[in-house]
């Protein structure tokens, strides 16, 4: 009989051990489950703010290329303006030029030579104009 109470007493011992350990795993669960719960949460606000990111990334994406778009048509509009004469102005960039420019444009002759081919006169005043 005492072996008997000596078991009883050895695995009420054993049990009360188990009891302790199965308490302390089901507070390690609650905290986990509550720490996945926090997790969970922040994950989906994380994924609502990508959401919303993206979003107005996109925005940002379609205004800036319609600011590009304005802008290279804003840089063509102002080149053909540039290009194009006023009116009643002449067209230089399509007329040929004058002889007497053709004539200052071509090269000398040789060193010191004039470029109309004829010798330097005094500059003073009333003195013609070369090529004129």
């Amino acid at each position: 009989m005492l072996a008997i109470g000596w078991a009883f007493s050895s695995m009420g011992g054993h049990i009360n051990s188990l009891r302790d350990e199965l308490a302390t795993a089901n507070e390690t669960i609650t905290t986990l489950q509550s720490a996945n719960g926090q997790m969970d949460s922040e994950l989906q606000t994380l994924q609502r703010e990508e959401r919303g990111l993206r979003t107005l990334l996109a925005h940002q994406n379609a205004a800036l290329t319609e600011l590009d778009q304005q802008q290279r048509k804003t840089a063509d509009d102002l080149q053909h303006a540039l290009a194009t004469p006023p009116a009643g102005r002449p067209d230089c960039a399509r007329e040929p030029l004058p002889v007497g420019a053709l004539r200052l444009l071509q090269p000398a002759k040789g060193r010191g030579a004039h470029p109309g081919g004829e010798a330097p006169t005094a500059a003073g005043a009333g003195a013609p104009l070369p090529g004129a």
